[in-house]
């Protein structure tokens, strides 16, 4: 995947006209910093009538969502319609992951039946789905690092049948020291946008 180096402060989910897919990574070095740039973008995302999907950790879920209510967001319509659709990251990987890796096919059938919906519910033209998802980084934490990049290719290979924009994000402590060598260049490559920390 050819890969281009952003700038830590750019919002990568502003409105485009073009149609293409991304898939974007964030190394982030505090919470605040990656909440505050999420709320940003998912908020705008919410506001044009585009549909948001967020696997995210609980805390992290917590805090985006006081992010959005502050954008006087109405989350639980957004919720009802399926415009807004949250989902724990531990729990989503309980139900594809298997001992040593992703098990492609429940993949697919649970995260592409996730994106249709969205996609359906959105009120643009194109229906385009805003995803972040952070299953990975709780794969890298777990030192599950195959298995994180093997989610990473997933991911890619659902975005050839699914119009989606995903961004992932791990925190950029997570590749001190040796992990800052191959490791970091392998996720990396996944991506189509890095934006480092």
């Amino acid at each position: 995947m050819s890969t281009i180096m952003g700038s830590p402060g750019t919002d990568v989910f502003s409105s485009r006209p073009e149609p293409d897919p991304a898939h974007v990574v964030q190394f982030y070095t505090t919470d605040r910093f990656l909440l505050d740039s999420l709320g940003a973008s998912l908020g705008n995302a919410l506001k044009i009538g585009e549909s948001v999907v967020a696997i995210m950790t609980k805390a992290h879920q917590r805090g985006l969502l006081r992010r959005l209510s502050a954008q006087r967001i109405d989350l639980e319509k957004a919720v009802q319609r399926g415009r807004l659709v949250l989902t724990d990251a531990s729990e989503a990987l309980a139900k594809f992951m298997e001992p040593s890796a992703p098990n492609r096919q429940k993949f697919f059938r649970e995260f592409g039946g996730i994106i249709r919906k969205a996609e359906a519910a959105a009120d643009v033209k194109h229906r385009r789905v805003i995803a972040f998802g952070e299953m990975v980084a709780v794969l890298w934490k777990e030192k599950k690092y195959d298995s994180a990049i093997r989610l990473e290719q997933l991911w890619n290979e659902l975005a050839r049948t699914h119009f989606f924009y995903l961004r992932c994000a791990y925190p950029a402590k997570a590749f001190r020291g040796e992990m800052k060598g191959e490791p970091y260049h392998t996720i990396c490559a996944e991506h189509s946008i890095v934006f480092p920390a």
